[in-house]
């Protein structure tokens, strides 16, 4: 008992460690547009936001709009929310699996879980993905609940929580078809309430939330994502799916299967059918968009890993917890070692330049690809920014309204943009503000900030300085006569 208590606040704890390290990083674009929609004058302009596709479901926005009305908008206030939702996912994937299997096993499949690079990083991210897999172990948690004790009482947990992570998490869907087999086992009736609530809430969902916010361009950046398929890692999930599948045939074969088979149905079926999903085109195959199942994944092997000890009568709870420490000791070196709390983009620190050394004549450019985050970070800042023009060519996905994606720009567009907005006559100090981000460039084809800068060169402009933040470029032009 002792021990259970020790291992919960060390696992909680050491979430907390890695969520607070690196909090106040800047956001970088693909948070600050939801940062941004949080802010937004109305709940209509936050769920239906005219900047961008709202792809984060609504129960996050409400949160983070919650505590941004207490406590302001500031970075911290914004990743807390993550934060929180990673020490519920650790929380209710430690008493989920205590549940399921014996503490040891729970131990390492909760550690197995919180402490890999990809979760730690999405559970301190201004996204919903973290909150993606607090949904899932919350799923799954009041399953197991309800299978070891079928009552009404835990048939309405059950219902309550499928609501809630429905619109937390868009992905519960895929635990849908397991857990409503699951129910109508020991009751029919109730699995077809299960099954008439949820699709009712996923309608509502798809009308008001899902179908405003989707688009042809949204479909096809993230079919066009790099896909995972034929990776080590894959080829061994996929056999042991099928191993796992197998072994939960043969106890259908052999006996009535119990609560404990039927939880290994709710955890494998939607392992399947995101592979299938993704197989088919129907969902992006990318690490953060597969985080939902993760918890799913993880239950199911440690499940089936302790069976194989049992079945050889081994002895190795003190090996499990080592290896469980193991595992928690890796992932934490990873993120310190490595120096995970550093921004992808610093637009923190580029906007607290800017508003010290932009004086009022003087124009800023800056590119489409950092328009959301400058906005944020100068309402964060309550900087009134002197006139400023933003580039409407090399966008990333997906804002509404706009041509994105590779080749949609060509060179002569991007010289054109900006002949069209810098007035012919200017004369002083134009700031260019563009990202540095490797990835976006070799994502839309073009380099914008070098043909910014020859456009300026043969405007009688010269760059003062090259100013670098983390993958973010500054470079003031004097332009004219001006000294």
């Amino acid at each position: 008992m002792l021990t259970g208590r020790f291992a919960t606040i060390a696992l909680l704890a050491l979430t907390l460690v890695l969520g607070l390290y690196g909090i106040g990083r800047s956001l970088w674009l693909d948070e600050a547009w939801v940062a941004n929609s949080v802010n937004a004058p109305t709940l209509g302009g936050m769920f239906y936001y005219p900047n961008w596709l709202q792809t984060s479901p609504p129960l996050f926005l409400l949160l983070a709009r919650t505590a941004v009305n207490v406590f302001g908008l500031w970075t911290i206030v914004l990743r807390s929310i993550p934060l929180l939702l990673s020490l519920v996912a650790v929380a209710a994937m430690l008493a989920g699996a205590r549940r399921t299997v014996s503490p040891p096993f729970a131990v390492l499949a909760t550690a197995i879980l919180a402490f890999h690079p990809t979760v730690v990083e999405y559970f301190r991210s201004f996204k919903q993905y973290g909150g993606e897999v607090a949904a899932t172990a919350a799923v799954l948690l009041a399953t197991v609940v309800y299978l070891q004790k079928p009552e009404r009482r835990q048939f309405y947990l059950l219902i309550s929580v499928v609501v809630a992570t429905m619109t937390l998490s868009y992905p519960t869907v895929f635990l849908l078809p397991g857990l409503i087999a699951a129910v109508s086992v020991g009751n029919r009736a109730r699995a077809l309430i299960l099954a008439g609530i949820s699709g009712a809430v996923l309608a509502v969902l798809y009308w008001w939330f899902i179908r405003p916010n989707y688009s042809a361009a949204l479909r096809a950046y993230w079919i066009g994502d790099p896909g995972t398929w034929l990776t080590p890692g894959v080829v061994a999930a996929v056999a042991f799916c099928v191993l796992a599948a197998a072994r939960i045939g043969w106890s259908a074969a052999t006996r009535n299967l119990t609560w404990r088979d039927w939880m290994s149905i709710v955890v494998l079926a939607p392992c399947v059918l995101l592979f299938a999903s993704e197989l088919l085109g129907w969902y992006p195959a990318s690490p953060r968009t597969q985080l939902f199942v993760r918890p799913c994944f993880v239950l199911l092997l440690i499940m089936n890993l302790e069976d194989l000890v049992r079945f050889t009568k081994w002895r190795v709870d003190a090996v499990v917890i080592l290896l469980a420490a193991i595992v928690v000791f890796l992932g934490v070196r990873k993120q310190f070692h490595e120096g995970r709390f550093q921004p992808e983009e610093d637009m923190a620190g580029a906007i607290r330049y800017l508003h010290k050394n932009v004086a009022p004549p003087d124009l800023v450019l800056v590119h489409a690809s950092l328009r959301e985050g400058f906005l944020l970070y100068s309402a964060i800042e309550g900087w009134k920014a002197p006139p400023v023009i933003y580039g409407d060519t090399e966008w990333p996905c997906c804002p509404r309204g706009k041509q994105a994606g590779p080749d949609v720009s060509t060179p002569e567009q991007v010289l054109r943009d900006v002949d069209t907005k810098v007035p012919p006559d200017f004369h002083g100090r134009i700031w260019l503000f563009y990202t540095d981000r490797p990835l976006h460039w070799d994502y839309v084809h073009v380099y914008d900030p070098e043909l910014w800068q020859k456009y300026f060169w043969s405007r009688n402009c010269r760059p003062v300085v090259y100013i670098r933040f983390a993958n973010l470029g500054l470079v003031p032009m004097m332009c004219g006569n001006s000294p």
